[in-house]
């Protein structure tokens, strides 16, 4: 397992959040041409993307065309990139300085060159007040400044994925791992073969960069069916169990251990994961088998 770069809660959190924002309008571009070109999927998965660690970049879906292409974007430098097959690139636009029409009009120009129908790509609506505003949606430019705030949020990412992949080999019900374009998260499914009034049992693993819940990057195992928040059992180290609106164990970037290595916060993210998965089976399977 590689280990992240950086120190995880280095960066002031006001540098954090808004690297964040400029991060969560760049993978758009991902998103809208997944929605406007890739097979639809019922999940919406479609418009998803992930990380690829080779070009250390979120990926979007295949696209079928004249010359098959993905959608990626490299987060330290907010760079919008076109790639081929075997991670080849085809062309690529460094988003800094470019407001999100302009970045539209390019990604346009150069998959219309590729033999797709880019007419289609429009950015997708979400529900009101449910994605971050930011001038960035009123004409302002990208700003890929500072860095290393970037630098830090992509090593989020970075642990994350390689737990959620260890993960997702040791649990057969798990999906795939999707980063989502509404709130960027990233995060795994896994279905238990146990049901609750009718509805499967499951339980969500992932990580998000920040949102309503919380102003900072945290962790997240959320069981489902909400179980009762007074069968919630303790959980160990800084973790806690989030009760407002959804149900989940959640760990802030902030409880890591502050004199850690990089190595020990990927280690006490993933102890924190794993046990998290373990406490809400648990507490599906009891309740399920009681009739809550």
């Amino acid at each position: 397992m590689t280990t992240p770069e950086t120190m995880i809660g280095t960066v002031s959190p006001q540098a954090l959040t808004e690297s964040r924002l400029q991060l969560h309008y760049a993978v758009q571009y991902i998103a809208a041409t997944g929605a406007a070109l890739a097979e639809p999927l019922p999940d919406h998965s479609h418009t998803s993307f992930g990380w690829n660690p080779a070009l250390e970049a979120f990926v979007g879906s295949t696209i079928p065309a004249t010359q098959p292409f993905q959608v990626a974007v490299e987060p330290i430098s907010l760079t919008l990139i076109l790639v081929a097959d075997q991670n080849d690139t085809i062309a690529s636009l460094p988003l800094h300085g470019k407001t999100m029409r302009e970045g539209l009009d390019w990604l346009q120009q150069a998959l219309a060159k590729l033999g797709a129908d880019a007419s289609k790509i429009v950015f997708l609506d979400y529900p009101p007040n449910d994605f971050p505003d930011h001038p960035l949606a009123h004409d302002a430019a990208f700003d890929a400044s500072p860095g290393f705030a970037l630098r830090e949020l992509a090593d989020t990412y970075i642990i994350t994925d390689q737990l959620l992949q260890t993960i997702i080999t040791t649990n057969e019900n798990a999906s795939a791992i999707h980063i989502w374009p509404h709130h960027l998260d990233i995060a795994t499914l896994i279905t238990l073969p146990d049901t609750k009034n009718g509805h499967p049992l499951t339980v969500g693993i992932g990580f998000s960069p920040g949102d309503a819940s919380y102003p900072e990057p945290y962790w997240y195992v959320s069981p489902y069916p909400y179980p009762d928040i007074a069968n919630l059992p303790t959980l160990e180290g800084q973790a806690f169990w989030h009760t407002q609106h959804w149900v989940g164990a959640v760990l802030r970037s902030s409880q890591l251990s502050e004199n850690a290595t990089a190595e020990t916060q990927q280690q006490q993210v993933g102890t924190f994961l794993n046990a998290a998965l373990n406490a809400s089976i648990t507490l599906l399977k009891s309740e399920a088998s009681a009739g809550v």
